[in-house]
This record gives C-alpha cells, sequence and structure tokens, in this order.
C-alpha cells in the first residue's frame, strides 16, 4: 500500500487470503507504522460492507488508506511442494 508517506505490506496467512478473496470481512493486525517517532499498531480490515475494499487504519484512529482490492499488487510467497 502506497499511503503517500511510504509502502507499507502485509503478510497474509494462505487460509485467510482466501477468505478474503471469498469477499468475507477480515481483519488482520499488521506489523506497526512508525508515525512521527513513535509506533501505532496497524489493522487491514478487508471486505468491510463492500467486497474488495481494503481499510487501513491505526490504534490511535488514523485512517491511513482506502482502497479497492482490484487495484492492490498481491505476492504470494512461501514455501510450496507439489
Amino acid at each position: 500500500m502506497d499511503y503517500g508517506y511510504d509502502l507499507h505490506s502485509i503478510s497474509i496467512m494462505e487460509a485467510v487470503f482466501a477468505k478474503i478473496l471469498a469477499g468475507k470481512p477480515v481483519t488482520v493486525q499488521g506489523q506497526g507504522f512508525l508515525v512521527e517517532g513513535t509506533t501505532e499498531q496497524d489493522y487491514w480490515t478487508f471486505n468491510e460492507n463492500v467486497p474488495g475494499f481494503i481499510y487501513v487504519s491505526t490504534d490511535e484512529g488514523r485512517d491511513v488508506f482506502e482502497g479497492n482490492l482490484g487495484d492492490a499488487e498481491v505476492a504470494i510467497q512461501g514455501d510450496r511442494e507439489g
């Protein structure tokens, strides 16, 4: 996510990602954002009220980002044996 000041990303477990892709509402805790010298906990909410919608906020009440999952860059990583 590019919110005008920096780029941020989040790692999501495969099962959670499947729920997001299925349009189910999901909120995931991120690794925290450095804001004005302190770290604020971030929360990424997917599909809340609108399928494909992403909303990122912090525990201090900052609205960091609003967008659409269709505009997101998704990279799938991890060990896959097949």
